[in-house]
């Protein structure tokens, strides 16, 4: 019976060294299963990452490229606008500096008052009408073939004014003092 029972406690003691081998590997399964699941999510995460930032840059490049068509189209706008406003101009007669071929008037007359920016004749030519003029930057005013101001000119003075029609308005380009009234102090042009 000894024999028996050392042979029961052999085979429960092989049992046991079994049993605890297998639940060593079980247990050293489970790690590597916890290990390949932790690398899993952290990959999932990284290509969720990844992804993200692709989308938010796609985002951007979009963004970016709808603001330059909104420019471009902005552009392409005031350029047709341009190109309307020049051909009304040209369809009206121009500036006269842009169109050179707008023809220049002459007109001699007597100053009735004179500024900077204005002037009006009396135009004995045309039944002592009364002629009023738009000045710029660009008229040339000479008495005695010296460059004057135009708000130099004095009521009285005769004159030989060159204008161009520009948008419905007479704008001066040349006025030359034929003879000066005796309110300007000096010698009077002969």
């Amino acid at each position: 019976m000894r024999k028996l029972m050392m042979a029961v406690a052999a085979v429960a003691g092989l049992g046991l060294v079994t049993g605890c081998q297998q639940r060593s590997e079980v247990q050293s399964e489970r790690e590597d299963v916890a290990e390949a699941q932790s690398e899993l999510g952290q990959a999932q995460h990284s290509v969720n990452t990844e992804v993200a930032e692709t989308r938010q840059d796609a985002q951007q490049d979009v963004n970016e490229a709808q603001r330059e068509l909104n420019e471009e189209q902005k552009d392409l706008a005031q350029a047709q606008q341009e190109q309307a406003a020049n051909q009304n101009e040209e369809a009206t007669g121009g500036s006269g500096m842009a169109n050179s071929d707008a023809k220049a008037e002459e007109v001699k007359g007597t100053i009735k008052s004179a500024s900077s920016s204005d002037l009006t004749l009396i135009v004995p030519d045309k039944n002592n009408q009364l002629m009023s003029f738009q000045a710029n930057q660009q008229v040339q005013v000479t008495r005695d073939d010296k460059p004057v101001a135009l708000s130099d000119l004095k009521p009285g003075d005769e004159v030989r004014a060159s204008y161009q029609m520009e948008n419905g308005q007479m704008v001066l380009r040349s006025i030359d003092v034929t003879k000066q009234s005796a309110q300007h102090p000096g010698k009077q042009k002969k």
